[in-house]
């Protein structure tokens, strides 16, 4: 099972899927990839850099998640080191080494 905590509107809201789909680890390479294929071709202005943090993002929320929160809340209720702990969960399997039982506090 895989959980994530996200602050919205003020309340810490806990959202789980039952199982992380290998879908989302399959999204992650398609997206390596094509960054890779990009590389060095021209240097990425901001707007790409943003379009390709919503595509690695939506995995949590579209794929993973299976939509129960939109992109918007992700990035408004987490840290960012509090996303990519759980985007590592969800792509590769791990988990972070001392998990708390209350998560993501205050959205951290």
């Amino acid at each position: 099972m895989m959980k994530i905590e996200l602050m919205i509107e003020n309340k810490k809201q806990t959202f789980t899927v039952p199982f992380t789909p290998l879908l989302a680890r399959r999204k992650y390479y398609e997206l390596m990839a094509e960054l890779e294929a990009k590389n060095g071709e021209v240097e990425p202005t901001p707007k790409d850099i943003l379009e390709e943090d919503d595509e690695l993002y939506s995995i949590l929320s579209d794929v993973v998640f299976q939509k129960q929160f939109t992109l918007e809340n992700l990035y408004a209720g987490a840290s960012k080191e509090y996303l990519d702990e759980k985007l590592r969960e969800a792509i590769f399997g791990t988990k972070p080494k001392k998990e708390s039982e209350e998560g993501n506090e205050t959205g951290e």
